[in-house]
């Protein structure tokens, strides 16, 4: 029975281009997994350091991560992620890794005029600034269980 162009046969070659491929695919799809991640984690960093400046330093009252969360839903409908549970696990996050990133903000990046105001911007720190290689391979709620794991770890005080 001749080889009909539209019945091929898996030959050695052709299985051996599908390994191929599929190494190709599978590479691709774990790259961009560690760059989903690598993602959320700047973005969960940069956002903790400004619920915590804002937080910590009295310009927030009680309840206002609360409807910081639910003002998030509002504006973007569907979203997940970004409770008031979660807005305060990105703050622990911050608190937690900040002493280790060893980076201070340039004069221009993040500016208070007075003690009144809340920070201008939310300053996610970029790839090439820290050496993020172990800190990014930890899942975020990996992060938060090591923590919670620490019995002085206390990642709610009452402000």
């Amino acid at each position: 029975m001749p080889n009909d162009k539209n019945n091929i046969q898996l030959t050695s070659d052709l299985q051996q281009a599908v390994g191929f491929i599929k190494q190709a695919i599978q590479r691709s799809q774990a790259r961009a997994l560690r760059s989903v991640n690598n993602e959320v984690l700047s973005l969960y960093y940069g956002v903790g350091r400004y619920v915590s400046e804002n937080s910590r330093h009295n310009m927030w009252g009680k309840g206002a991560l609360k409807t910081i969360s639910q003002e998030l839903q509002k504006e973007i409908p569907g979203l997940t992620g970004f409770g008031e549970t979660n807005l305060k696990d990105m703050r622990t996050f911050y608190e937690e890794w900040s002493p280790m990133v060893n980076r201070r903000p340039a004069a221009d990046e993040l500016t208070i005029p007075n003690e009144n105001q809340l920070l201008t911007e939310i300053r996610q720190p970029m790839a090439g600034e820290i050496d993020w290689n172990d800190f990014l391979r930890v899942p975020f709620s990996h992060h938060m269980e090591i923590y919670l794991e620490d019995d002085d770890f206390h990642p709610y005080p009452d402000y």
